[in-house]
């Protein structure tokens, strides 16, 4: 019988090396150590959680839940196992989670060159809602996107 993905919470700061592994390998300029934990320990309002297959972390999501509305700060699934639905499995339970929590919107940013990415949050609901000028470091433009829940 094939094991199936499941999502949990993180509550184990060594997860975070397992998601380096694949945030330096899918982002051109990932986020540090440093980062993830610094928010992951400080940010009052941060959570995140990891797509696990066979015990091995292939996916993760960090969020930032305020009130009744949601920001993804981000989300991956290692090269190795994209275009095999395991996104739409990460999506479709941050959806189903940010329902629970009865919040009204989600938002995210993505650079404007990220075309698969743009492509993937449209096909959850996400629509553009503005750009965001030299929003990243090396300069390049995002948009705010945005899922309205209720």
């Amino acid at each position: 019988m094939k094991n199936l993905p499941v999502v949990r919470r993180i509550e184990d700061l060594n997860d975070f090396y397992e998601i380096m592994e694949i945030e330096n390998k899918v982002f051109q300029n990932p986020y540090t150590l440093d980062v993830y934990l610094s928010d992951y320990l400080h940010h009052p309002y941060s959570q995140y959680f990891k797509l696990v297959l066979n015990q091995a972390i292939i996916g993760y999501v960090g969020l930032w839940v305020i009130d009744e509305k949601v920001q993804i700060t981000t989300i991956a699934v290692s090269d190795a196992y994209q275009g095999l639905g395991y996104g739409d499995l990460l999506m479709n339970f941050i959806i189903q989670y940010v329902n629970e929590k009865r919040c009204i919107n989600i938002t995210l940013e993505v650079r404007v060159s990220n075309r698969v990415a743009i492509e993937f949050y449209k096909k959850h609901g996400f629509i553009i809602v503005c750009k965001r000028k030299r929003y990243y470091q090396d300069g390049e433009d995002a948009y705010l996107m945005k899922l309205d829940i209720i």
